[in-house]
């Protein structure tokens, strides 16, 4: 048996790395104000496989034969959210009724989310259904939501909770069942390669910062939650899916297009990845160098500007001081 103060830092440990990744991926340092809007990139679109620039009514035109379109976002960037509505309005005037996959709302939370959407009072629904939503930025989020409402649209909860993640952190995939592990192709899908690449970028993500233990076991916890996140909206492939998710998500090398092809080998799958310019790179292809595999990660990338944010880099304590 483990000592008591053993257990007490493995939580304290684990409590504080999942309270980091959260600042991370939901940028709760957002200051508000958009940097290099006058970038020569900021606002195109960059089809990754004709390696050429197209127009939005283009790209409308190319994810009408997708019945998966993922929308790989930066949480706190306005632009990002401002596109999604046009690709979600798009997907909806070319007549499908797509399920919207929402990454911000916790799984555990979709009978209180199919309850309020079972409403009357649209006013009353929007704000039951806004209310759901778990990160601290959740006006970004209330435009897309009072889309799927206006248009009956079915939403799906799919962040996975915190408790059911943990055990992949420490234990590996040993903590769970074979067969459920099997049905979600978590070892189907990945390689070596993929692995290595994944624990490195986790490294980065926690401002190198964390032992290689612990960026082994939060890759691995990142590849559990893309395939219960898929799983929850696989059995909506048939009449389309609409996944509002962070950027890593989205991608077609690390992310969800992985399990959904797996699971659904006849999906029509389609990537988008909302990119933030840096001053450093007017290229496109200067981006592309952000893959597991040499493989594009998507289908394009749709250049925006930059939040101002401050860096959670700058101080975020010192996790080489919480240890198990």
């Amino acid at each position: 048996m483990l000592p008591d103060g053993f257990i007490m830092r493995i939580h304290a440990c684990i409590k504080f790395f999942l309270g980091f990744i959260l600042l991370l991926s939901a940028n709760l340092s957002y200051a508000g104000n958009m940097l290099f809007a006058d970038h020569p990139l900021a606002g195109k679109i960059w089809d990754m496989n004709s390696r050429s620039y197209i127009d939005e009514a283009t790209l409308f035109s190319r994810i009408s034969a997708a019945n998966v379109l993922l929308l790989g976002e930066t949480h706190d960037n306005p632009q990002h959210h401002d596109n999604q509505q046009k690709l979600l309005k798009a997907r909806i005037g070319s007549g499908m009724r797509p399920a919207l996959v929402m990454e911000q709302m916790d799984a555990e939370s979709q009978s209180a989310l199919d309850q309020a959407l079972a409403g009357s009072d649209r006013d009353n629904v929007l704000k039951s259904v806004t209310g759901l939503i778990k990160f601290n930025d959740w006006q970004f989020y209330s435009p897309l939501l009072a889309i799927a409402i206006d248009n009956k649209l079915p939403v799906i909860a799919a962040n996975i909770p915190r408790q059911r993640l943990q055990p992949a952190i420490w234990r590996g995939y040993a903590a769970y069942d074979a067969g459920e592990l099997k049905r979600l192709a978590v070892e189907e899908v990945w390689s070596e390669r993929r692995q290595n690449y994944l624990a490195a970028h986790m490294g980065g993500a926690h401002c190198g910062q964390i032992r290689d233990e612990l960026r082994t076991g939060l890759a691995r916890s990142q590849r559990l939650r893309d395939a219960l996140m898929a799983d929850s909206a696989v059995s909506s492939i048939g009449r389309g899916v609409v996944a509002i998710v962070g950027r890593d998500h989205a991608r077609r090398d690390i992310g969800l297009p992985l399990y959904f092809a797996a699971r659904a080998p006849s999906a029509r799958i389609f990537s988008v990845g909302f990119v933030e310019v840096s001053p450093e790179a007017a290229d496109p292809e200067a981006y592309e160098a952000e893959s597991a595999t040499g493989d594009a990660p998507y289908d394009v990338i749709w250049f925006t500007p930059r939040a101002g944010r401050t860096n959670p880099c700058a101080n975020p304590g010192n996790p080489k001081e919480v240890r198990p």
